[in-house]
C-alpha cells in the first residue's frame, strides 16, 4: 500500500471516530458547564458527546413521562458528562468515605487482634 494512501485512509478512520456534536446545542453545552463550573482539557470532545447522549436520553424519556409511560421526570444535572459506570464509582467511593469512622482507636483495635490470632 502506498504510504501517502495509507495516511489518508487512517485520517479518515481517526475523522470518523471522533465524537460527532450537534452545533445546535452549543449554546446550552456552555450554559450548562458554566453552571457547574465544568472545565476541561483534552477530554472535552467525548464530554461533550456524552453530555449530549444523555440530554437525548432525558428528553426522550420525558416525552414518553408525557405519554404516561413513566411516573417520574428527569432533569440534567451535575453528572450530566458522564457514563453511567463512572457516575456508580463515583457514588461508591463516596458512599466509602461517608461510612468511615471519624475516630479509630489504635490500641483497641490492636488487643482485638492480638485477642484473635491466639
Amino acid at each position: 500500500m502506498h504510504p501517502s494512501l495509507f495516511l489518508a485512509a487512517l485520517c479518515l478512520g481517526i475523522a470518523s471516530a471522533a465524537p460527532q456534536v450537534d452545533p445546535n446545542l452549543d449554546a446550552q453545552w456552555f450554559q450548562w458547564k458554566a453552571a457547574h463550573g465544568k472545565i476541561y482539557n483534552d477530554e472535552e470532545g467525548w464530554r461533550r458527546a456524552v453530555w449530549e447522549t444523555n440530554l437525548k436520553m432525558i428528553e426522550q424519556h420525558n416525552r414518553e413521562y408525557n405519554q404516561g409511560k413513566h411516573s417520574f421526570t428527569m432533569a440534567m444535572n451535575s453528572f450530566g458528562d458522564m457514563v453511567s459506570v463512572a457516575w456508580i464509582a463515583v457514588r461508591f467511593v463516596l458512599s466509602l468515605f461517608s461510612t468511615l469512622p471519624k475516630k479509630i482507636s489504635c490500641l483497641s483495635t490492636l488487643f482485638f487482634l492480638f485477642l484473635e490470632d491466639q
